[in-house]
């Protein structure tokens, strides 16, 4: 299921993959690299952002289906609070659409590592630009 991340050169480049995505919601995981790390070995807080936010995005474009192409949404506020640190592995971010209005969409996901931990947990808002969300 990669077609969602064509539209994402940076999220392709830090190796996200989509593991599910469907009716606002989506699954992803970004794989544990050292160049992704901050100076104490851990992964940095931006690659959690990027995985929480990249979820998110993914699961407003399984909502607008085929309008939602390249630069018709894009996230204009993000909240994250971080509540665990990664040192290995990977993390998985799920994300679902929790409000949608015509041109706003209000989404959350939780970051997990491979055992499980909530790693961290984000909101974020989107804006539909052009006449995306009207043909919904």
């Amino acid at each position: 299921m990669e077609k969602p991340l064509e539209l994402s050169p940076f999220g392709r480049h830090l190796g996200v993959k989509v593991l599910e995505v469907g009716d606002g919601f989506a699954r992803i995981k970004l794989p544990y690299r050292p160049e992704l790390t901050n100076p104490a070995g851990k992964l940095h807080g931006g690659a959690i952002a990027t995985a929480a936010d990249t979820a998110m995005a993914v699961a407003v474009g399984s909502v607008l289906g085929e309008l939602g192409g390249p630069g018709r949404h894009s996230t204009v506020k993000l909240e994250i609070k971080y509540k665990a640190s990664v040192t290995d592995g990977e993390i998985i971010a799920e994300a679902k659409v929790t409000r949608r209005k015509p041109r706003v969409f209000l989404g959350e996901a939780v970051v997990k590592n491979g055992n499980g931990q909530v790693v961290a947990i984000a909101k974020a808002t989107f804006m539909v630009r052009d006449n995306a969300a009207q043909d919904a």
